[in-house]
């Protein structure tokens, strides 16, 4: 058994009998994933008692022996732990899986393929198997993360085939994001949305949240909360078209790559131009979420008056929520570091404005805010 370290990412197990097969897709996954390889199953499954992964990947080419519905077997027996599944076979190899096991978000690979492919089929397993956990929530929380989920899928796809981002849908989506947080039911939200695997669905629906709850701190309800929450799901559109090369790079970004990375607000401004009836908040927080009061930001660099309290607020939830995500290259920071973060940025974010979302996680606020992680 080899592990990775990368003990913040998502857990998978990767069980080939092929030394060759191991080091390559231990190559392929590693930067993105927790890794642990196996060339036993018995060992697999041992360790898996232990410490359940997210999603196994059996090279069922040197498998033939039914070592897959066994570990199957030996998973299902652990009621809400079993793992999605991602089989590998050879090029004209046929699929050694029971039809009973398909119960469990599967993707199946032929040798060969792309990296790419690979990644996309674990992040596919992963986030179809959060989704299916949300069924389990209160029913307001469950509708929030559905609805949304389902939404941005629809604006990736209507991006992806040249039509225009229906506005009206994705602030109905949003209805029952206010709603919860109107109720005080937004923590499970916050939480359960990380389990997703779709970084800008799960930043923007985070991002989404907190915005909702920063304007709920402010006075804000009604259609004003709306407009918070469909900005904030909707703000990083722009990021559905940046090459996904820079957009889930592991590492640092090259000085030749953060042009092209910072180019998703401009991109979302097209965007979004392109929609009727998008409101002019919603324009604002997608345009100016990265707008700092000093001029340091950009596109445009807006600064002082020329930023409303609004397009303040965008920024401060922007990079907190970004500090308080879970990436590849980085685990979520605590709130406090967050914070003082923030707080040390005294030329660049409005800290009155941030005082107030600060008060909102402290104990005794009409919305207490539990530990991000």
């Amino acid at each position: 058994m080899t592990q990775s370290q990368h003990t913040h990412l998502p857990r998978v197990f990767l069980i080939s009998g092929d030394p060759r097969h191991q080091h390559d897709l231990g190559n392929v996954l590693s930067p993105y994933f927790s890794i642990t390889q196996f060339d036993d199953i018995k060992h697999a499954i041992d360790e898996f008692d232990r410490n359940p992964p997210k999603v196994v990947v059996v090279d069922q080419n040197t498998r033939r022996d039914q070592s897959t519905d066994m570990f199957l077997e030996h998973a299902n027996r652990l009621e809400g732990k079993c793992p999605g599944l991602v089989v590998l076979a050879g090029k004209d190899d046929k699929f050694h899986i029971k039809e009973n096991h398909l119960d469990t978000p599967s993707q199946f690979l032929n040798w060969p393929f792309a990296g790419k492919a690979l990644l996309n089929a674990i992040s596919d397993v992963i986030g179809r198997k959060a989704q299916s956990s949300w069924t389990e929530l209160p029913d307001v929380q469950s509708r929030s993360l559905t609805m949304t989920v389902e939404e941005y899928q629809g604006i990736s796809d209507a991006i992806a085939n040249g039509e225009p981002i229906d506005y009206n849908s994705a602030s109905e989506s949003c209805s029952t994001l206010t709603e919860a947080v109107d109720a005080g039911q937004h923590h499970a939200i916050l939480s359960a949305v990380q389990s997703h695997h779709n970084y800008t669905y799960v930043h923007s629906m985070r991002v989404a949240t907190l915005l909702t709850l920063f304007g709920y701190g402010l006075g804000m309800r009604g259609d004003d909360l709306l407009i918070l929450s469909t900005g904030g799901l909707i703000h990083d559109v722009g990021k559905l078209v940046t090459p996904e090369q820079i957009l889930d790079k592991p590492g640092k970004l090259t000085e030749e790559e953060w042009p092209v990375m910072r180019d998703h607000v401009t991109r979302s401004s097209q965007l979004l131009d392109g929609s009727d009836d998008v409101t002019k908040g919603a324009l604002i927080i997608a345009g100016q979420h990265h707008e700092k009061i000093d001029g340091s930001g950009y596109p445009k660099g807006l600064k002082g008056g020329e930023l409303n309290e609004l397009a303040r607020m965008s920024a401060i939830v922007d990079i907190f929520g970004a500090l308080t995500d879970c990436r590849s290259y980085k685990p979520s920071f605590p709130k406090e570091k967050a914070f003082g973060i923030l707080e040390s940025m005294e030329k660049s974010i409005d800290q009155t404005l941030l005082k107030v979302f600060r008060s909102i996680f402290e104990p005794g606020s009409e919305i207490v805010m539990e530990e991000l992680h």
